[in-house]
């Protein structure tokens, strides 16, 4: 029997992509605090204050909010920015939460629907806002939204994907999640030279629900996950869609499918003798040692992304810009073209590589490495040239905070999704990533909300705490963390001590013959997944809402 090499084929491409654009709204975004000072020009608009959308000047004077410098913005303008912060936050880390059953009773693609409903009313009531009650409720709501996103459409992605391909096809997660930051970073950009104050803070919020509801206008045609599918006993229409999307001119038989439906439902059969030991999955996260293990290293995965440190540079990154001596519109230009070379460059280059490199690990290590190197030398230039006219030092610095997007962006970004979308098998996969985005939000939660006190009062001496947590993550990553690359999401059970049920990868050609004629004769002996017809996108599941 002749075998071929997997392939992506366009129906595989083109769901990842759509479902990808959910990224755009999938990162934590937040207030910023920035002075605001007059431009002759252009109003109550000035060198530094445009570091994000919501923070600008008209979104002070609408809600009568005084500006830094002016009497009262300690007491009521900086209680009023980190409560937008914490709600989001929290409603982020509330939505993870949920998303640890929802995602198992609804199914994946219904999750991502209530998801985008989310983002469209939370977009819409911050960017309407008549007062800041209302405005903060938005962004609860969006911050739902972005926790729901953020589990579901990795989960998801990873799901569809093939092992060969897995890198670069979940990594699209991570490419379009920065683009959302690159837009709204540009948008800012542009909004700088608007002359119409209300115009400058709304119109921001108002694009923020375009992704959503681009996405769930699309819903109905995309496709249900196999895995889910199949753990909710719709075999059929699990094979409908592995089928399609593992169709290759090179593969007439659809073995590729054939294989992988099989290995998911012998799989899932072994698991689910093994759970009923445990009487649920919720008890067996807990009193499964592996199980226990993949928990703690995926909410770890999070929580050491973030005290990296890519949300404290990017939020203060114009504080920053300005430290070093960029005056005007280039601390809002840089900050733009910051997360453009991110969302354009490092990140299709992280997904890219990932496949290449063949090690999760690796990538990981490099990142943190590199963010040692580049945080360490920022802030040295930030230390000593901060405030300073040293041209030569400053612009050390600013390039430095490229370097630094470099690293994180291409090695850590795609990662760290990537990672914990892989690493739980199907019956646990929904309550682990959720608990391991709730570590992303519980680490911003805690960054955010201590970064403006830190600067104040120890500026750059903050950026030791993402030096010294990277120094120590390296080795914890090195020892602890096992290898998923290039196996399927069954096969990684394995990595912790778990039995697989069926091997498919690194397989000799006489196996994999065996294995093939083994399936094709039970399809042939009973009623196949070739005879199926139920179209992929209905919504007759048999054990709850889909």
């Amino acid at each position: 029997m002749e075998h071929h090499d997997q392939k992506i084929n366009l129906y595989n491409r083109l769901v990842i992509a759509f479902v990808a654009l959910g990224g755009t709204a999938s990162r934590p975004r937040s207030l910023k605090i920035f002075p605001l000072t007059r431009h002759r020009h252009m109003g109550l608009y000035g060198a530094s204050i445009i570091g994000s959308t919501i923070g600008q000047p008209g979104w002070y004077s609408y809600f009568n909010l005084p500006a830094a410098g002016e009497e009262g913005y300690a007491s009521i303008t900086t209680p009023a920015i980190a409560t937008a912060n914490g709600l989001f936050s929290a409603g982020g880390a509330v939505a993870s939460l949920i998303v640890m059953w929802a995602s198992d009773y609804f199914g994946r693609v219904r999750s991502i629907q209530i998801a985008c409903v989310l983002g469209v009313l939370g977009g819409a009531l911050q960017s309407a806002a008549q007062n800041l009650d209302m405005f903060q409720a938005g962004r609860f709501i969006m911050g739902m939204c972005v926790g729901a996103m953020s589990c579901v459409v990795p989960m998801y992605l990873s799901e569809m994907s093939s092992p060969r391909f897995r890198g670069w096809l979940v990594g699209h997660h991570a490419i379009f999640l920065v683009f959302g930051y690159m837009l709204s970073s540009w948008t800012g950009f542009g909004i700088f030279f608007a002359s119409n104050l209300e115009l400058g803070w709304r119109l921001p919020l108002a694009i923020q629900c375009v992704p959503p509801l681009i996405l769930l206008a699309g819903s109905p045609k995309v496709p249900r996950s196999p895995r889910w599918l199949v753990s909710q006993g719709l075999k059929e229409e699990a094979w409908v869609v592995l089928q399609r999307l593992r169709q290759s001119p090179d593969d007439p038989e659809d073995l590729f499918a054939k294989e992988e439906l099989y290995q998911i439902q012998e799989q899932l059969r072994l698991d689910a003798d093994k759970l009923a030991a445990y009487g649920s999955p919720w008890k067996a996260v807990i009193q499964k040692p592996s199980y226990r293990k993949r928990m703690i290293i995926g909410s770890l995965t999070q929580w050491g992304a973030e005290f990296g440190g890519p949300l404290v540079i990017n939020n203060y990154a114009v504080l920053l810009y300005t430290g070093l001596g960029q005056t005007g519109y280039m601390p809002l230009l840089l900050s733009a073209l910051w997360l453009t070379t991110a969302g354009v460059i490092y990140n299709p280059l992280g997904a890219w590589l990932h496949d290449k490199v063949n090690s999760r690990r690796l990538m990981y290590i490099i990142g943190f490495c590199g963010i040692v190197v580049t945080t360490s030398v920022m802030s040295a230039m930030i230390a000593r040239f901060g405030g300073t006219d040293n041209k030569a030092g400053n612009a050390v610095g600013v390039l430095f905070m490229f370097l630094y997007l470099a690293f994180q962006g291409t090695f850590c970004n795609t990662t760290m999704y990537l990672y914990i979308s892989e690493i739980f098998p199907t019956e646990i996969r929904s309550i682990g990533i959720g608990f391991s985005l709730f570590g992303q939000y519980a680490s911003t939660i805690i960054l955010l909300q201590t970064a403006p006190i830190a600067f104040e009062s120890v500026g750059w001496k903050f950026f030791l705490v993402i030096i010294c947590w990277s120094v120590v993550f390296v080795p914890i990553i090195y020892f602890f963390w096992p290898e998923t690359a290039r196996l399927t999401l069954e096969e990684i059970g394995q990595q912790f001590g778990d039995e697989v049920a069926v091997q498919l990868t690194n397989l000799g050609d006489e196996e994999k013959t065996a294995l093939d004629q083994k399936i094709l004769g039970q399809d042939s002996k009973q009623p196949g997944p070739e005879v199926v017809s139920a179209p992929a996108s209905e919504s007759d599941g048999r054990k709850g809402p889909q």
